[in-house]
């Protein structure tokens, strides 16, 4: 996935996106759920960047992910793909 740099005050939601695609790279999950959460944060993207999107309706469905992201990264007990 190319990277992108979010605006330098870090609190937009292009910042939010770059949160998540880094904390999902964190997790160490089974291929089958990581496809399933990559499939979701796809959708957010897409979502957010719609014709007519509302900004506020993103907000709402990434932060939803963080915190599923979250559960997920407890649940696992695992972070941490870059393993030495």
């Amino acid at each position: 996935m190319p990277d992108f740099l979010p605006p330098p005050d870090g609190t937009g939601l292009a910042a939010k996106l770059a949160e998540a695609r880094e904390l999902m790279a964190t997790l160490d999950l089974p291929r089958p759920l990581a496809a399933r959460l990559h499939r979701q944060f796809i959708a957010i993207c897409d979502a957010v960047k719609a014709a007519g999107a509302d900004e506020a309706s993103g907000e709402r469905r990434l932060a939803a992910f963080l915190a599923t992201l979250a559960r997920v990264g407890e649940k696992t007990g695992e972070q941490g793909n870059e393993q030495a």
